[in-house]
């Protein structure tokens, strides 16, 4: 940031000594913190909106603290208020919802990276990417809820919970972000922004590419701020392409992933642990961790993930570091007994 730094600190100071202003139900809800070297920190309309339809049309992903008779799932008090409210609501924009949504079976990424290429209410127009346009007619869904459920006056009334949650992520960010970018070198021009999302499940955190090349990091609750996640997630919209197009020349893959699924990892596909992998060896790197956070990852699976985490001092082309981050995964799992 340069010379900027000073000013951006300034505005962040100011911002935070104005922040009670925003707690009642007409606050400005559009009001952003800065970290000190520019990471905008926001609410978002478009991503509340939409959460707000997931959960009322049966998200309820979140931890599960009783099983039998029936689960029962523990959310957010915030997610808990709105889905009270939307639930109930006017039927009529559930009935929309289903209608949509058996209509246009995608990926819930893709219904994010919609929702943030469209305008914000009253969702005038949708996005114009034209990957997204599968999903065109969504924007007209998101304002129908916003109308139909009030969203404005719900938004209002739990701005004081979010605003709290932002500015945790005020700091202890910037210099894992700086160096997760040098890592991967992204281009200092390509913004990166914090959005809280209090609707979705529990150390959540997703990330998409914004119409204008800035990556949106939208970060669910959790009882710390969720830096790693958010680093693993920056991460990820650079190293899953690259991933992508190298996988398949991944010859012990297959071997090498039903080794680690025994081992604990969770991912189902060669793409999503190679993926997995690489990403959380950058955000382990990134924080500073300790050597037994990166022993317990390889515990759980996560093979040669410090090894890795070492490819991306090298300056190398991100193809090649993924080819290299493959073969240090395969050649430093454990040897079978």
């Amino acid at each position: 940031m340069g010379y900027l730094a000073p000013m951006v600190r300034l505005l962040a100071l100011v911002l935070l000594i104005a922040a009670p202003a925003f707690a009642g139900p007409k606050g400005d809800w559009f009001a952003s913190l800065y970290t000190g070297e520019g990471v905008e920190l926001r609410n978002d309309e478009r991503v509340f909106t939409l959460f707000a339809i997931f959960n009322a049309m049966g998200f309820d992903q979140g931890p599960v603290t009783r099983r039998d008779p029936i689960p029962k799932v523990i959310y957010h008090p915030v997610r808990q208020q709105v889905r009270g409210r939307v639930i109930g609501g006017d039927p009529e924009v559930r009935k929309a919802a289903d209608a949509f949504f058996d209509a246009h079976p995608t990926v819930l990424r893709k219904y994010l990276s919609y929702a943030l290429g469209s305008d914000q209410p009253p969702f005038a127009t949708g996005a114009k990417a034209k990957d997204l346009q599968e999903l065109k007619g969504l924007e007209q869904l998101l304002a129908k809820a916003w109308t139909g459920w009030k969203l404005e006056e719900l938004m209002g009334a739990v701005q004081t919970d979010y605003r709290k949650v932002l500015k945790s992520y005020l700091a202890g960010t910037d210099f894992p972000i700086a160096r997760a970018r040098g890592m991967l070198r992204v281009p200092e021009a390509t913004e990166a922004l914090i959005v809280v999302n209090l609707l979705d499940s529990q150390d959540q955190v997703r990330a998409v590419l914004g119409e204008g090349g800035e990556a949106f990091l939208i970060v669910g609750p959790s009882d710390k701020p969720n830096v790693e996640g958010v680093i693993r997630e920056f991460a990820r919209l650079w190293v899953e392409p690259a991933v992508s197009r190298q996988v398949g020349k991944w010859a012990g893959g297959v071997t090498v992933l039903r080794e680690a699924q025994a081992a604990g990892a969770p991912e189902q596909s060669l793409q999503d642990y190679a993926t997995a992998t690489i990403t959380s060896a950058i955000a382990l790197r990134a924080v500073e961790a300790n050597d037994a956070a990166f022993d317990a990852a390889a515990a759980r699976g996560y093979y040669g993930i410090k090894d890795i985490s070492k490819l991306f001092d090298e300056g190398k082309p991100l193809d090649t570091l993924v080819l290299d981050a493959m073969q240090k995964i395969e050649t430093r799992r454990p040897a079978k007994k």
